[in-house]
């Protein structure tokens, strides 16, 4: 049986010309932005959109180094 081709989207190298290290870093922020989601829906002191803020900025900050050496790389 033959493969069926595949369309290709302009999207399709966008995932070529990005290096590892960059999903990485993003993967991370968006993991602790995620968790800031979380916390801050459960939280009896806080809101929703609070614990967004937070989990945004600390995932940035976090993984803003692995962001830029990807970007500096592609």
């Amino acid at each position: 049986m033959l493969p069926v081709p595949v369309k290709s989207s302009p999207f399709d190298s966008l995932a070529v010309l990005m290096p590892d290290v960059f999903w990485i870093g993003l993967v991370l922020a968006v993991a602790i932005f995620l968790i800031g989601i979380i916390s801050g829906a459960r939280s009896r002191t806080t809101s929703l959109a609070t614990g967004a803020a937070m989990g945004a900025y600390i995932g940035v900050m976090l993984a803003f180094p692995l962001l830029a050496i990807g970007l500096a790389t592609s």
